[in-house]
């Protein structure tokens, strides 16, 4: 979003309005940018496949660890300016380092990227078979990455909203922000069936019992 130039406070409330604990920005400052930077760069050299890779936002981790010399708040600060005599505040230099867009996006369609990025990746990891119940996802999405709870998590937002409405969202932000929001074979052929991820689960396991 920095990137795209959207100003980092409206990035950080549409994050928070949207239900997640803290801004991405935050979490970032956190967690550190030269751990993300470091996680990134394994990936090459451990040959992960490109389709698992992230791509998205590694310009700018590079630039702020590599350029600006702000990898996060165990450094002294990041995204975030972190005072002895207050509390923490995005860094001023934010404005000029990433100058914000002319036309800046509603808050609803940064939700929409929110929500919709993490929801959309839980959905290929159940595909491929690294998660086994739609309940894993959405305990470990909620519990694991702070996912809002009104959701349910991740596999439940997208039962919620609807899985042929989900698949209208991301091909509407495909042609918007790129290849990351594509969606998989399996939740497009289940959005054509009509059929829910719980509404499979639950199916499947009342045939377990009757047999």
């Amino acid at each position: 979003m920095l990137e795209d130039g959207v100003a980092p406070a409206l990035i950080e409330n549409a994050a928070k309005f949207a239900g997640f604990p803290v801004g991405p920005l935050a979490v970032s400052d956190e967690v550190t940018l030269s751990l993300q930077q470091a996680i990134l760069k394994q990936q090459e050299i451990d040959g992960i496949p490109i389709r698992f890779r992230i791509h998205a936002g590694r310009a700018v981790i590079d630039r702020m660890v590599e350029e600006i010399k702000r990898p996060g708040r165990r450094a002294g600060g990041g995204f975030y300016d972190y005072p002895a005599s207050g509390p923490k505040r995005l860094w001023a230099g934010l404005a000029t380092a990433f100058p914000k867009a002319a036309k800046q996006p509603s808050v609803d369609e940064l939700k929409l990227r929110f929500l919709t990025i993490m929801a959309l990746e839980s959905a290929r990891c159940f595909e491929d078979g690294i998660v086994a119940a739609p309940s894993d996802a959405d305990i470990a999405s909620v519990l694991g990455i702070g996912y809002p709870t009104w959701t349910g998590g991740t596999l439940s937002y997208i039962d919620t909203l609807g899985v042929k409405t989900f698949v209208k969202n991301c091909e509407e932000l495909v042609e918007r922000y790129g290849d990351r929001f594509s969606v998989p074979a399996g939740l497009r052929e289940r959005a054509r069936a009509g059929v829910a991820f719980y509404g499979e689960h639950e199916t499947s396991k009342l045939e377990a019992v009757s047999e």
